[in-house]
């Protein structure tokens, strides 16, 4: 066969190779690592340390779902294929082995607070788009779009507490009933920043916000309500305790905030009680109760700097904080929304993701891989003879060495 056949074989063969080693490190460990997460439920978890993710995140396309969810935040520009990017991304974490995803889902949202809405248990999660809303089960990775009689661009509320029911705002607030994908109650005469703050009693039965002066607790079903006079503000953060006999509410006054707490009496109205001890922390946002008696916050250690942590704070004592997780330092944590059971169950130490190598890394190695074979091959000959010269020398020393 002529040296150059021989040359353009070897060449086609090492393309060859390039190729496969490409698909192995690509599609093949995509398929070997894209598995159901299993649907059990167990009790969920929140990691200890929350990474701010580079720019190649896996992504519920190509390594499957994530499962039920601890938290989800939006991210940075994430890479897909050679040269793809996705657009808006939003990064959910497992709450059961702390994989990290970037959703592939439709009609992601731009990264603002209140974007997204996560049920309680972690396993659906909830955003709004111009015609309509998305509900997405991070389990199955499957996504619905909801096209209910909306009258104009909605936005997203909380989840009820069994997750059936979400929020739903379009200049009237809407309860949507997320598994018929209808409309289950329009509350009228709810403006928008009543809206945005409005959260739902523990047994989900009624919605609560501040119109005025008076805080409203408005039964959806009857669209009955119970006012009375309160001091808090329009727009605080609110959260009801699971007994339902407290109501947390962030408040500011120049620049400092605090949660103050309300003791609710039979009546429904609402009065005045203590406030969460913030003593060398700077509290940022409430998250909600853990449980009867503590509050989760997002809150900086005024020792250790500017580093935002989840604590767990005590709403009956001045017992030291409880940190549940660490936040990195460059994250966008404002739009961080969390799943309210796994957070009750603490946290645990998962493993530092696993960031997979980006496809045109895979390529470029690939790539080497191919010119490193083909040269071994392109070189043998002038090697063999290079070893059979050194050969020949080493034998003609030897002779010339002979007595």
């Amino acid at each position: 066969m002529p040296a150059r056949a021989r040359v353009a074989i070897a060449v086609l063969l090492a393309a060859l190779l390039g190729v496969a080693v490409y698909l192995l490190a690509t599609v093949g460990i995509r398929a070997a690592t894209s598995s159901q997460v299993s649907t059990s439920t167990s009790a969920g978890s929140v990691p200890e340390f929350v990474y701010n993710p580079p720019e190649t995140v896996p992504t519920t396309e190509d390594y499957g779902p994530v499962g039920p969810v601890s938290m989800v935040f939006a991210g940075n520009r994430v890479e897909t294929g050679l040269f793809g990017t996705m657009e808006r991304p939003w990064i959910a974490v497992s709450s059961q082995n702390g994989d990290y995803r970037a959703l592939s889902a439709p009609h992601r949202p731009a990264p603002t607070r209140g974007a997204v809405a996560v049920s309680p248990d972690g396993r659906s999660v909830a955003w709004a788009f111009r015609d309509g809303v998305v509900a997405y089960d991070p389990v199955e990775d499957t996504a619905r779009v909801l096209r209910p009689d909306l009258r104009q661009e909605p936005t997203v509320g909380r989840f009820s507490p069994d997750g059936h029911f979400l929020i739903v705002y379009d200049g009237k607030l809407h309860v949507l009933d997320i598994r018929s994908g209808e409309v289950a109650a329009t509350l009228a005469g709810v403006d928008a920043k009543a809206a945005r703050q409005a959260v739902w009693t523990p047994d989900g039965s009624a919605l609560t916000y501040v119109s005025g002066s008076r805080l409203v607790i408005h039964s959806w079903r009857s669209d009955a309500r119970v006012t009375s006079p309160t001091t808090i503000a329009p727009g605080a953060a609110l959260a009801w305790q699971p007994s339902g006999k407290q109501l947390a509410a962030l408040h500011e006054e120049h620049g400092v905030r605090t949660v103050d707490l309300f003791d609710v009496l039979g009546d429904g109205r609402v009065r005045p009680g203590d406030s969460v001890s913030r003593d060398g922390y700077a509290i940022q946002d409430l998250l909600g109760f853990t449980s009867d008696n503590r509050v989760a916050v997002t809150a900086m250690g005024l020792e250790s700097g500017p580093l935002p942590i989840v604590y767990t704070m005590s709403t009956v004592d001045t017992s030291p904080p409880t940190k549940v997780m660490q936040l990195s330092g460059d994250g966008r944590w404002s739009t961080l929304e969390l799943a309210g059971q796994p957070l009750t169950f603490g946290s645990s130490a998962f493993k530092e993701p696993n960031w997979p190598a980006s496809d045109l890394s895979k390529l470029v190695a690939s790539a080497i891989v191919a010119f490193f074979v083909l040269g071994l091959y392109l070189t043998r000959r002038p090697r063999a003879k290079a070893k059979k010269r050194r050969r020949l020398d080493d034998d003609s020393r030897a002779l010339a060495g002979r007595p």
